[in-house]
C-alpha cells in the first residue's frame, strides 16, 4: 500500500505542475472514457434486461418481433422494456452532462481554487496595506505562474516602502544635520555682531581688531556658503538621469589622467593609474562615471600620505573602478555611517569626508552599481565604485 500511495503522490504532483491547458485536455480525455464506458455498460445491461424479458416469452432477442407479440406482454415487461429503450437513448446525454459537472468540479477544487483563494488573501492583505501574507503556490501551472508574480510584487512593495522610509529619514537626518551644522556659524556670527554693536560706538574696538572679527565673519559667511551649495548638489544629484552611449574604455584612462592633473595635489603624492581592461567598448554614462571618479580622487587626495592607486576592471557586465589610498583608512564608525550624507555635513571641509561619497553612492546606483568602502589590506582606505555597463560585443 506505501508503494502504491507514494506512486499515486507522484502521479498528482505531476498532474500538478501540468499547464492549465494539457491538465484541462488530460481530465476531458479522462471524462469521455469514462462516458463511453460506462455508455457500453449501460447498453449492455439494457440488452440484459430486454433479453430476460423476451426469453420470458421465447422471443428471439436477435430477430424482428412482431408487434402482435409485444402486445401480448404484460404491464410490468412492457415498462422494463420501455424503460431500457429510454435508457438507452438518453444515458449518453446524462453520462456527458455529470462528466462536464464532475470534471469542471474537479478541475476547479484541483487546480483553481487553492490558487484563487491565496491571491484573493493576498489582495486583501496588500488593500489593508500588509505586506507580511506571502503568495506561495508551489505549482508549475499558469496560476503557480501568477503566484509567484504577486509575490515578487509583494517582496519589491516591501522594498519599495523601505526605500522610500530610508530616503524620508536620510532626508529628515540631513536636514537635521545641515540645521545643527548651520547654526554654529550664525551662533558665531551673532556673537561677533553683537561685540560690533556692543563695542565699536563706545571706540573700544581697534581697526586691527576690527579687520580680524569682519575675517572671522567673512570665514564664517564662506562656510554657509559652502553648506548651501552642497545641500545643492544633493537635490541636483537626484534630478540627474542615466543616459548610457556607447563608450571606448581606451579614452577612461585618458580622461582620469586629466582630472588628476587638474585637481591642485599635493607634491609629494604619486597617483597611478591600472588599467585591467580587457573589452574595448560598453555602454556607459562618461559625465556619471568621471564625476564620481573626481569626487573618490577629491577624498582620497586629503588623506593619502604619499600614493594614489587608481585600478580599472571589469567583470560581468559592470565597471569596477578602485581608488586606493596609502593614508589612515577608515574606523569602524566611518565605514559604517560615511555614506550617510548627515554624518559627512557634520564632518563639514575639516573631517575625513565632505558629501563627495554620499553624492557618490547615490549615482553609482542610479548607474546600476553600488559604492563600497573597505581597509586596505596594505594600509589605507580603499572605495570600489561599480556601474552596469552592457559589453559592446561587436
Amino acid at each position: 500500500m506505501d508503494w502504491i500511495d507514494k506512486q499515486l503522490l507522484r502521479l498528482k504532483d505531476k498532474i500538478k505542475a501540468q499547464s492549465l491547458r494539457k491538465t484541462m485536455s488530460l481530465y476531458i480525455f479522462i471524462a469521455i472514457i469514462a462516458v463511453i464506458i460506462f455508455y457500453i455498460l449501460t447498453i449492455a445491461f439494457c440488452k440484459s434486461w430486454k433479453g430476460l424479458v423476451y426469453t420470458k416469452y421465447s422471443i428471439d432477442i436477435n430477430s424482428y418481433v412482431p408487434i402482435e407479440a409485444l402486445v401480448k406482454l404484460e404491464p410490468i415487461d412492457k415498462v422494463i422494456l420501455y424503460g431500457a429503450r429510454i435508457i438507452r437513448v438518453y444515458s449518453i446525454v446524462i453520462y456527458s452532462i455529470i462528466a462536464i459537472i464532475i470534471t469542471s468540479n474537479l478541475f476547479y477544487k484541483n487546480k483553481i481554487k487553492a490558487p484563487i483563494e491565496i491571491l484573493k488573501e493576498e489582495a486583501k492583505y496588500i488593500s489593508r496595506n500588509d505586506l507580511s501574507f506571502s503568495c506561495i503556490y508551489n505549482s508549475g501551472d499558469e496560476l503557480g505562474e501568477i503566484c509567484e508574480a504577486f509575490d515578487s510584487m509583494r517582496l519589491q512593495l516591501i522594498k519599495n516602502n523601505e526605500n522610500i522610509w530610508s530616503l524620508m529619514e536620510g532626508q529628515r537626518q540631513l536636514n537635521s544635520a545641515f540645521a545643527h551644522d548651520i547654526r554654529t556659524p550664525l551662533t558665531v556670527m551673532q556673537g561677533y555682531t553683537d561685540l560690533l554693536v556692543k563695542y565699536y560706538p563706545q571706540g573700544k574696538i581697534t581697526e586691527e581688531k576690527l579687520l580680524q572679527t569682519l575675517n572671522l565673519m567673512q570665514s564664517q559667511l564662506t562656510r554657509l556658503k559652502q553648506f548651501s551649495e552642497k545641500m545643492k548638489d544633493i537635490q541636483d544629484i537626484d534630478a540627474i538621469k542615466i543616459r548610457q552611449k556607447l563608450y571606448d574604455f581606451k579614452l577612461l584612462k585618458k580622461k582620469i589622467q586629466e582630472i588628476i592633473n587638474g585637481i591642485n595635489i599635493k607634491s609629494n603624492i604619486q597617483i597611478n593609474i591600472f588599467n585591467n581592461l580587457k573589452e574595448s567598448k560598453g555602454y556607459l554614462d562618461e559625465s556619471v562615471v568621471l564625476q564620481v571618479i573626481d569626487n573618490l580622487l577629491s577624498n582620497a587626495i586629503s588623506f593619502a600620505e604619499s600614493n594614489i592607486d587608481i585600478i580599472l576592471e571589469w567583470e560581468d557586465d559592470f565597471l569596477y573602478i578602485y581608488v586606493r589610498d596609502d593614508g589612515t583608512g577608515f574606523s569602524k564608525k566611518e565605514l559604517y555611517s560615511a555614506l550617510k550624507p548627515y554624518y559627512s555635513i557634520r564632518k563639514g571641509m575639516d573631517g575625513h569626508f565632505g558629501l563627495g561619497l554620499s553624492i557618490c553612492k547615490v549615482l553609482c546606483e542610479k548607474h546600476g552599481g553600488k559604492l563600497t568602502l573597505n581597509n586596505s589590506t596594505k594600509g589605507g582606505a580603499i572605495i570600489c565604485a561599480s556601474f552596469f555597463a552592457i559589453v559592446d560585443k561587436k
